[in-house]
């Protein structure tokens, strides 16, 4: 029945003998594939015209996705921008003991969008630093020893930062760290309720994450996690003051103009 109706959609029209589908199928050699079924001519007419239409919508969809990919690739280049246009923008990283949850700072800069250096201090972490640690950011116990501590930092650190935005490379880790310093370091101070101490000096910065702005103009897109891929911070040297100059680089990387080429081809960024 296969072989001699017609295969469209709920149509039972006899399109060919068993005598023809014999012969088809003789002649080819292949008594399993020899033959395909035929098209009554309304079928066909109709087959034809639904694939159009749906190579016509597929084209728009494609279209849409394009247009919709170059205004986000402007957005971003706009945000990106406008960060370093703003001269009371600032820029912050740490270094840590690691990636627990109890992780303690050893390195601390913040520099403006145009590299002046507000704050770059090592801090002694009060505990040893994991030879893991060590050999990523180069930072011994015995070249912290002799540097203040976060208390003796803080001051300093929300005077560089009062009253301005500011980026982090990866935002959620850095803020995490900072959240816990201060907390150790309202605990030790007395205060009733260190926790709350901590949230309450956080909720009075502005900061904002420059790693998932970056990630999506780079463009790097996860089907498995329908999303951007994450992108390590290009150019640091895993030393606070280093990696808010890779930073600011990764800013002008994404202000800068795309090419009449990169638009018409869909305006993904590509590294050389």
């Amino acid at each position: 029945m296969w072989a001699r109706t017609c295969p469209g959609r709920d149509c039972a029209k006899v399109t060919a003998t068993d005598e023809e589908i014999a012969a088809a199928r003789a002649a080819r050699e292949a008594p399993n594939y020899g033959w395909s079924p035929r098209w009554c001519p309304p079928c066909k007419e109709r087959d034809t015209r639904e694939r159009a239409e749906r190579e016509k919508q597929q084209r728009k969809a494609a279209q849409r996705a394009k247009e919709a990919r170059q205004q986000e690739l402007r957005d971003l280049e706009a945000w990106a921008r406008t960060a370093l246009a703003d001269p009371t923008v600032a820029i912050l990283d740490t270094e840590t003991t690691g990636l627990d949850s109890d992780a303690r700072i050893v390195d601390l800069a913040v520099t403006t969008v145009g590299g002046k250096v507000l704050l770059n201090t090592l801090i002694n972490p009060g505990v040893p630093i994991p030879a893991e640690a060590t050999n990523i950011h180069g930072i011994t116990d015995d070249m912290a020893t002799g540097a203040p501590t976060f208390a003796d930092i803080l001051v300093r650190l929300t005077a560089a930062l009062d009253g301005r935005r500011c980026l982090i490379y990866n935002a959620s880790y850095d803020t995490a760290r900072l959240r816990y310093e201060l907390t150790r370091h309202y605990q030790a101070a007395g205060h009733a309720h260190p926790e709350q101490s901590a949230a309450a000096w956080l909720d009075t910065m502005t900061f904002e994450d420059a790693m998932i702005p970056y990630s999506d103009w780079y463009g790097d897109w996860s089907e498995y996690f329908g999303n951007y891929t994450w992108q390590p911070l290009y150019g640091g040297d895993h030393r606070a003051l280093g990696d808010c100059l890779a930073v600011i680089d990764r800013l002008k990387e994404m202000s800068a103009e795309q090419s009449a080429e990169q638009i018409a081809a869909g305006g993904w960024p590509q590294r050389e």
